[in-house]
């Protein structure tokens, strides 16, 4: 396979006043329809591959940029998702059998019929009869008639990327081609061959297929004095621009070339793409860290869930049900009291527990009192509490605490740090964090982290931030491992590394932590860390937004809009965006925390605009006209929706 070959490397209206119960109907029936969607529509992965050539070290015209030019290119298509087989300074027999390899990997089942394919070739090529062929290293061409023994024919590549494609595909939305040709360059046979034209032949593109030309038809191009061709540096730094289509990166691209070569050399292309394609998609900006935010989509039902569970246990005996209720609700409230519990039953020599005997023993009779000031505030501490009940839940926490009670400590920590029950102050926040991280909680550690990585409380410390986020990540703790995802994916004290970035975050979401799911799914969508891949980014973003993440949310409804990764649909794409709106956002201080269709007034298609003001208009939220326009009226109905808890 070429892709062995040490030579042939894989790179890889009006808003109304709120009607509460129809309101309340309406939105739980929405929050039914998203949930069903999030579990039957499929997600669609995009293949890509690409085949790139250099070939510079010829006998006769040698080509000093040619190589670097494809060293360039396979590295900028690697960052945008492709799988790219590579050449550099290949004979005949080696760029026949790359063609062979490049056709079959387009051709197999797991790409389907949606795959993308790109050629990009460097070096020397001419034009004989109207046909271009590519000159491989070795040849020896003395007539024109030996230019199809010895060189290779564009027309056969182009046969080869869409011998895969079913029969009756339009092109619309399946197989797309592009072949890219920085080729034009001086003929070092034209001396010898007076009937050889100069430059390459303009080409009919097949039906799906973009030829690009480093420059006009006949036209000769610049190999380029810089180490590159002025076509492949270009090229290279305009097809990671996010969200650009495929006929804007060569638009773009010929705009810097011309000014570059003083309008001397004019990039020209010949497409009949029907589809659209974009080499990398715009994203949502990546979450940031955030600390313990309370009770965020879900969580206020798991923890009322939590609280009566506990109840039903708390004095069982059985060590059984409290490692049962630990693995049902993990790193709840309750855990480190179930720990303790546990630990004392499984003691030696214990007959009865100490909570059922009234034991008269100093230390465990405080023990004993603490936990229950601990029981006391986390059921005052809960969604939509008085002010009175979570000024006597913080009150609570810090008796507890003062004795050792490590969660009171957090809790404590977390109301100083969100003003439940008082005024916020971040210094005294850090400090119960800090207590709590000395006992090596790694909860408290990711905290303390995300503190010192914000100067919030503390000074900023991006050193004593990633130490944290490692002591926290190391023990597993989803948050830290999220968090330390996010440094080395925005290269934040320490270096840039997407696919360290991309490991954590995938460690984390794995264990259903939200933000780590929405940031992993950019990742995807982006091609950062690995290569892009739709049916990935769909899944975590359906997995985010089920706990009810606004971003995940919101990303789902782009891509329905757009049609990216997913089916188009505005239907779907307005039902995303309104429960965008009603969900209690997971971003903390550092990220927006709810979306604003305002920034994409006129983006989203007038489609998705009709949807989302009929679905306004069925939930009593908008009286005005479905006329597909993203109005005051419409945004303001938008922005009226509240959270769901």
């Amino acid at each position: 396979m070429v892709s062995r070959d040490a030579n042939a490397v894989p790179v890889n209206g009006r808003a109304g006043h709120r009607p509460v119960r129809r309101r309340r109907f309406c939105v739980i029936a929405l929050w039914a329809i998203i949930s069903l969607w999030l579990s039957i529509v499929p997600a669609l992965a995009e293949t890509r591959v690409a085949l790139v050539i250099g070939n510079g070290s010829y006998a006769m015209g040698r080509l000093p940029n040619s190589t670097a030019d494809a060293e360039l290119m396979a590295k900028t298509l690697v960052g945008v998702g492709f799988d790219v087989i590579k050449l550099l300074d290949a004979d005949a027999p080696r760029m026949r059998q790359a063609f062979v390899e490049f056709g079959r990997r387009l051709s197999t089942k797991d790409a389907g019929n949606d795959a993308v394919g790109l050629f990009y070739y460097a070096g020397h090529a001419v034009q004989v009869q109207g046909q271009n062929y590519l000159i491989p290293l070795g040849a020896d061409i003395r007539s024109e008639p030996e230019v199809p023994l010895q060189a290779l024919n564009l027309s056969e590549l182009l046969a080869a990327m869409k011998s895969g494609e079913k029969a009756g595909s339009t092109g619309a939305s399946g197989r797309l081609s592009i072949a890219v040709l920085d080729a034009c360059r001086d003929n070092p046979f034209a001396t010898n061959i007076r009937t050889m034209k100069g430059g390459l032949a303009a080409v009919s593109a097949p039906q799906g297929t973009l030829i690009a030309y480093a420059t006009a038809p006949g036209g000769v191009a610049s190999d380029g004095n810089e180490g590159h061709s002025p076509y492949a540096s270009a090229l290279a730094r305009t097809i990671p621009t996010p969200g650009l289509t495929v006929e804007d990166v060569f638009k773009r691209t010929r705009e810097q070339v011309l000014k570059a070569t003083k309008n001397t050399q004019i990039p020209w292309e010949h497409s009949s793409l029907t589809g659209s394609f974009v080499f990398k998609p715009k994203a949502a900006a990546p979450e940031p860290s955030g600390r313990l935010s309370g009770f965020v989509g879900g969580a206020a039902a798991r923890r009322m869930a939590e609280i009566a569970a506990w109840d039903k246990i708390k004095t069982n005996a059985d060590s059984a049900a409290l490692k049962q209720h630990i693995a049902t609700y993990p790193g709840g409230a309750y855990e480190e009291l179930a720990q303790y519990k546990i630990a004392q039953l499984e003691k030696p020599h214990v007959a009865t527990a100490w909570w059922q005997t009234g034991s008269s023993d100093p230390g465990t009779a405080v023990r004993s009192e603490a936990d229950a000031l601990f029981e006391r505030a986390v059921k005052l501490d809960v969604v939509g509490a008085s002010a009175d009940d979570l000024k006597a839940a913080r009150a609570l926490y810090q008796n507890a605490a003062n004795t050792g009670v490590v969660t009171a400590m957090i809790s404590l920590a977390r109301a100083y740090d969100k003003g439940r029950g008082g005024p916020i102050d971040l210094s005294q926040a850090a400090l119960w964090y800090a207590k709590a991280a000395n006992t090596n909680n790694p909860a408290a550690q990711a905290a303390l982290g995300t503190m010192y990585e914000f100067g919030e409380g503390v000074p900023q410390s991006l050193v004593e931030a990633l130490r944290l986020y490692r002591l926290a990540a190391d023990k597993g703790d989803a948050s830290g491992m999220a968090s330390l995802g996010f440094l080395y994916a925005q290269g934040k004290g320490v270096a840039r590394d997407a696919f360290t970035a991309r490991k954590w975050y995938a460690a984390a979401a794995g264990q259903g932590h939200a933000r780590a799911q929405f940031n992993l799914a950019l990742m995807h969508i982006r091609a950062e860390g690995g290569p892009l891949n739709w049916l990935e980014a769909v899944r975590w973003l359906k997995a985010a937004a089920t706990t009810g993440h606004a971003g995940a949310l919101r990303e789902l409804a782009y891509l329905h809009d757009e049609g990216r990764g997913v089916p188009r649909n505005p239907e779907q794409a307005a039902a995303y965006l309104i429960a965008s709106y009603q969900a209690r956002s997971s971003s903390g201080a550092h990220g927006p925390a709810r979306p604003n269709a305002a920034d994409r007034r006129e983006a989203w298609s007038r489609a998705t605009r009709s949807a989302i003001q009929r679905q306004l208009s069925a939930a009593n939220r908008y009286t005005g006209k479905v006329n597909g326009r993203l109005d005051d009226a419409t945004r303001q109905a938008l922005e009226g929706l509240g959270p769901v808890e």
